[in-house]
């Protein structure tokens, strides 16, 4: 990743994970304990991701971006498939059209459903989402014979 993009995704998750935090620190002390807690786990479990899912792999790519106290994660390389340049266009305009279908199922749910069901699934179409763009990644990496 371009160091310029990564310096800017930092500093948005620095944002997301301050607004977390601040989220939890706002509701403290206006509900019961155990509502705390609930909500608390919520959060902590936002913070967590945004570290170990963008800020500690970009870091990782980025040592001069962390902290002097960082420990570099190690990243894994995907498996490698083998595709011919048609089938990865092919499979690349399929899940394309896959991930805009999903989006489409996820903004449909947000403009007709109360707005707790509709951020029920908003979570689970983005878990989708995710893998659809994980299937991306392992397609747009593939050794590619230019047959």
């Amino acid at each position: 990743m371009d160091k310029e993009i990564a310096e800017h995704l930092l500093a948005i998750s620095t944002d997301c994970t301050r607004d977390a935090n601040e989220s939890m620190k706002r509701i403290m002390g206006t509900c019961d304990e155990e509502t705390f807690k609930m909500y608390r786990r919520l959060g902590a479990r936002i913070m967590g991701h945004l570290f170990t899912e963008i800020i500690a792999p970009i870091q990782s790519e980025h040592p001069e971006l962390a902290p002097p106290d960082f420990k570099p994660m190690e990243l894994v390389e995907r498996p490698r498939m083998r595709l011919t340049k048609e089938s990865q266009d092919d499979l690349l305009a399929s899940l394309n059209r896959l991930y805009e279908q999903i989006e489409t199922m996820a903004g449909f749910v947000r403009e007709n459903c109360d707005k707790a069901e509709a951020a029920a699934y908003r979570s689970r179409t983005h878990e989708v989402l995710a893998h659809v763009a994980e299937a991306m990644a392992c397609v747009l990496s593939a050794h590619v014979d230019e047959k």
